[in-house]
């Protein structure tokens, strides 16, 4: 074999290499892009299903806070507003996510769980208002204002996280650490903390 196809064999085998490389990217590119896509998509739908369910539910709540509502009306359908909640809390937490993606993942998680443990909490405050008795009107009133701005406050910021994630694109992921964020981590992630009622929502 003389010297020159020898040098055409190796730059032949060099592009062949470079081929293989530039396909195994486009295809990791590629796989990575639908992972976001399809992840996204589920965001965008768990944010609109919190929304529809916690957007009537607290304005019920506040008109019942302001003694304008039937407490009975809330109590019949709070039973379907907690299984939402809770479905869709389990349903962001149950989802694969992206790599890359942990802690915008684990912070919408956070929020989805609040809105549900905020369900629990009007229904811990519904259960006392209708039981009349003696002493347990602050108690009532207590859990649904917790409850309530919990359950608006988990959804203002999951609709802000899920606009986040909306807008990431595969190449702002890349170069990203896959940790994992989840447990007392992922409690710590930055939320809304409700010591107490704006004036203009008294």
């Amino acid at each position: 074999m003389n010297t020159g196809t020898l040098v055409w064999l190796i730059v032949l085998l060099a592009l062949g290499v470079l081929f293989l490389l530039t396909v195994h990217r486009l295809s990791v590119l590629m796989g990575r892009t639908r992972d976001l896509e399809r992840y996204q998509k589920l965001v965008r739908q768990l944010d609109k299903r919190l929304a529809d369910a916690a957007d009537p539910f607290v304005t019920q709540l506040d008109e019942i806070r302001r003694r304008s509502g039937d407490p009975r009306t809330l109590g019949a359908s709070l039973p379907d507003v907690q299984d939402t909640l809770r479905a869709i809390a389990t349903e962001g937490k149950a989802a694969k996510v992206p790599r890359g993606l942990s802690r915008e993942a684990a912070a919408f998680t956070v929020e989805l769980e609040r809105a549900a443990r905020a369900g629990e909490l009007v229904g811990h405050g519904l259960d006392a208002l209708l039981a009349y008795r003696s002493g347990r009107e602050l108690e009532a009133q207590t859990s649904l204002k917790r409850g309530a701005l919990n359950l608006r406050h988990a959804r203002e910021a999951a609709t802000r996280i899920a606009a986040e994630i909306a807008a990431l694109r595969p190449a702002d992921l890349l170069g990203r650490p896959d940790v994992q964020v989840h447990g007392t981590a992922a409690s710590s992630l930055p939320t809304y903390v409700v010591d107490d009622e704006p004036e203009d929502a008294r």
